[in-house]
């Protein structure tokens, strides 16, 4: 038996982020892996997304969300995320290039239901990838109850 049992179904990353550039490396990224990828530039286009009833498919299966984007915030986007019953079990990973004290990193952590966050510049494409795939791994093996964590 294959080690994924959705080998057949591509893995899809829901990307919320304003700066074009690293957008287009995160889809870059996706292209290469042969992930899909929604991306969305702005909380506005975002929150829409989520309000669409049935969602389209490819549901996404992880979402990286920069917290600080025109529209609702990246812990807003998460929450909704969290209320989703179709999206409430995903990986949800917070960005930021804002230096954060623990206390603002918790809180966008408790509001958005987020699984980590994770600081700018970003990680090393293989790294990054294995940081996406150990938060998909945690939720696989503990539903809801993966812990949340900086990184």
């Amino acid at each position: 038996m294959p080690e994924h049992d959705k080998e057949d179904k591509p893995v899809t990353w829901m990307i919320v982020e304003d700066d074009a550039a690293i957008r287009m490396v995160i889809e870059t990224m996706c292209e290469l892996w042969e992930l899909k990828a929604l991306v969305f530039e702005d909380g506005f286009r975002a929150m829409k997304y989520l309000d669409t009833n049935p969602l389209p498919t490819p549901l996404p299966d992880v979402a990286l969300l920069d917290i600080r984007v025109p529209g609702p915030w990246g812990q807003e986007i998460g929450a909704s995320i969290r209320k989703h019953p179709q999206l409430k079990d995903i990986g949800v990973i917070l960005m930021t290039g804002y230096e954060l004290q623990s206390s603002e990193a918790a809180n966008y952590l408790k509001v958005s239901g987020a699984d980590r966050i994770l600081y700018k510049p970003l990680p090393a494409m293989d790294e990054l990838r294995d940081l996406v795939d150990g938060v998909l791994a945690k939720r696989q093996e503990k539903g809801e109850d993966a812990t949340p964590h900086a990184h």
